[in-house]
């Protein structure tokens, strides 16, 4: 974590000294009035830490998105309402501290928040491979990840779909080749994380002709 880097936006010298110095045993700390102290100098990759009082909040959320940039913003104040706090992370802050508070709890908290965002952001990026690896499938054989996930085996997805259980098998096969697992629990385990929508089985008797 040393090398993160936070910037500290706050108008109250007091406040923002403070808090730079809390934060110093955590990463690199850059102090600022307000984004436009940054000039040219904007860091690739930090955390915002911004006082929430007066406008200063929206003002930085604004200069964000004004300057095309996403930083993780965690707003802080020395106390607020449930309801407040609520519609701040509504707005897509990261999360919310209460400051002026001891520097080593305030720490752990700031900690979770990190963690509990790295979290959600690689959960987001496993799905998406999960999503990509899933439409590499061709329409036949997303039938027969569908039924593997749903449990049936091969003689059931065989009579529902009007195929022999050795096609069936070729299609499981090529399914688990091009999602790159090695078994029908990690397929479905992928299938999961991707949110496949899986779909029952129809008897082939049931199902509409196709016109010629």
């Amino acid at each position: 974590m040393q090398d993160t880097v936070f910037v500290v936006v706050d108008n109250n010298y007091r406040n923002r000294h403070e808090l730079t110095l809390a934060l110093s045993g955590m990463g690199y700390v850059v102090p600022a009035d307000t984004l436009e102290d940054l000039g040219s100098r904007w860091p690739e990759q930090a955390w915002l830490l911004v006082h929430d009082e007066g406008a200063q909040l929206a003002e930085t959320q604004q200069a964000l998105r004004a300057a095309e940039r996403y930083y993780p913003l965690v707003a802080y104040a020395g106390e607020a309402s449930i309801c407040h706090v609520m519609e701040v992370l509504g707005s897509g802050a990261a999360g919310y501290l209460e400051w002026p508070l001891e520097p080593a709890q305030m720490q752990r908290n700031l900690a979770a928040i990190m963690a509990s965002k790295w979290q959600s952001a690689t959960a987001t990026l496993g799905q998406a491979r999960a999503k990509q690896r899933i439409g590499l499938l061709s329409p036949r054989e997303k039938e027969v990840l569908s039924s593997v996930c749903e449990g049936h085996s091969s003689k059931e997805v065989a009579r529902s779909l009007g195929i022999s259980p050795r096609t069936v098998e070729l299609h499981r096969a090529n399914v688990l080749s091009k999602l790159g697992v090695r078994n029908v629990a990690a397929a479905v385990k992928l299938s999961v994380e991707a949110q496949f929508e899986t779909a029952p089985l129809v008897p082939a008797s049931d199902q509409p002709e196709l016109a010629a």
